[in-house]
């Protein structure tokens, strides 16, 4: 067996492990969770291996949040990072292409230049107008195919870069979703977050906000009964009511697990409480079916923390407030809100 094809069986040999390892851990193949595994079988990152290893030592389940955060951290990063620099070098070769091409045009122009000048001396010397005229003629029409050049290539360009542009905004998009809700994922929601409370400390913003933290009632127990796709499925589904119940700048996020949080700009209290009560006999409202089958899972209830921004308290301080009215909700019989004390 030449080396080629050792690698080629070894790479066999790590897929087959981790589809095996994604249906027994009941886990969809998304290409998140599959490069997760992957990377875990062919030893390519060792924190990932130290994380999988930790988790299957304690005998916990590894569930699908573990294998999403480990890929944001240690697999999305570096392929965002190699798209930059990829980026970065196609952006490069742009510019010096356009410089080039620029420099070809000016010279080009001086050499015109020149020509005209010449053109200019022969007629004061009376020499034949006809003939002048067609030299001129002549490198008028070079004049005008390097401009027409110049001018595609330059169009050329500008289509390369925005094509650039996009990429990255969808890179930057993705690195900020939650892979199965389609939400934002819990870094976005804690950059966001951290940024607004600078703005209030600092009284670049001095209208209030909130934080509320969102968690599903006996999800666990739903999970055990019906098996993790089902358990997806609710997921996205209250993930989407969630997001219908919000408006504008308001943030969902999924942040671990079945907890959501919510960032909501411009909103006191008060109404961060109305918008948790409404929220929350929608979900309680909704008969949860399955997509394939139709069959009924019954109705979910969720319990809801709900915290205002206190000046100077910064994001960790709101986000435990806002957490301890959830477990207060969820002590005091679920299917609650609470306001933080």
């Amino acid at each position: 067996m030449t080396t080629t094809d050792h690698h080629v069986s070894k790479h066999w040999d790590y897929a087959k492990a981790t589809l095996d390892a994604l249906r027994d851990h009941g886990l969809r193949p998304t290409p998140e969770l599959y490069h997760v595994w992957f990377v875990y079988y062919a030893e390519e990152n060792p924190e990932i291996l130290r994380v999988i290893d930790a988790v299957k030592a304690s005998g916990e389940a590894i569930g699908e949040e573990t294998l999403l955060q480990l890929y944001y951290r240690y697999i999305f990063d570096r392929q965002a990072a190699d798209f930059l620099q990829r980026g970065m070098e196609d952006f490069s070769d742009v510019v010096e292409n356009s410089d080039a091409s620029l420099t070809s045009t000016r010279d080009e122009l001086r050499v015109y230049g020149d020509v005209l000048g010449k053109a200019e001396e022969s007629l004061l010397a009376g020499e034949k107008v006809a003939e002048v005229i067609r030299n001129v003629a002549l490198h008028t029409g070079r004049m005008q195919t390097t401009v027409e050049s110049l001018h595609e290539q330059l169009g050329d360009y500008l289509n390369k870069i925005a094509h650039l542009q996009r990429e990255l905004h969808e890179t930057r998009e993705r690195s900020y979703t939650d892979g199965l809700t389609r939400v934002s994922n819990r870094m976005h929601f804690e950059e966001t977050l951290a940024s607004c409370c600078v703005e209030f400390d600092t009284g670049s913003i001095d209208e209030p906000f909130c934080v509320m933290m969102v968690d599903l009632d006996q999800f666990k127990v739903v999970n055990d009964k019906y098996g993790h796709r089902i358990g997806d499925e609710i997921l996205v589904l209250i993930a989407s009511m969630i997001k219908a119940n919000t408006k504008g700048r308001d943030l969902v996020a999924r942040y671990g697990g079945d907890e959501f949080a919510i960032l909501l700009p411009q909103t006191p209290l008060k109404d961060a409480m109305m918008l948790a009560d409404d929220m929350s006999k929608r979900i309680a409202a909704r008969e949860v079916r399955a997509k394939s089958s139709g069959t009924s899972f019954g109705h979910m209830t969720v319990s809801v923390g709900v915290a205002e921004y206190v000046k100077g308290e910064g994001a960790a301080k709101v986000v435990d407030r806002a957490d301890n009215a959830l477990y207060r909700a969820k002590k005091n019989g679920r299917n609650r809100n609470f306001a933080a004390e």
